[in-house]
This record gives structure tokens, C-alpha cells and sequence, in this order.
């Protein structure tokens, strides 16, 4: 298990997960999102091969609608 910053909260992760798997851990319903992984920026295309490591900061950040 490792420990990590998700949107300023510590969350408790499996090792060795994606960026797609840590968004289905952590119950993500909507699609769609800008994720960040230490202040950058990961392109959807990359989820798969981007490796979530101890101590990260990830930020997720979901749509707004409305205007």
C-alpha cells in the first residue's frame, strides 16, 4: 500500500496502479477528467502508462458546467 495526496486529502492506494485504475479506486463516477501528477498536467492518452508512486500529489479535477 502506498500513501498519497488526492486533492489535498491522504488516500491509501494498492501499489503499482494507473492513473485509470487509481480513478476507479477512489470511486470516480464522471468521465472527463484533468488529472495532474505532481503539478503536471497527464494527457488522457498517457492514464494507462502514467504509474502512480508514493507520495505523489494528484489532483483531479472534474467538469463544470453551467455558466
Amino acid at each position: 500500500m502506498i500513501k498519497v495526496s488526492v486533492n489535498g486529502e491522504i488516500k491509501t492506494l494498492e501499489e503499482n496502479l494507473n492513473v485509470t485504475q487509481m480513478i476507479e479506486a477512489l470511486e470516480y463516477k464522471v468521465k472527463g477528467f484533468a488529472v495532474a501528477v505532481n503539478t503536471t498536467f497527464v494527457p488522457i492518452a498517457k492514464y494507462n502508462d502514467t504509474i502512480i508512486q508514493e507520495g505523489d500529489t494528484i489532483d483531479i479535477l472534474a467538469p463544470v458546467q453551467g455558466g
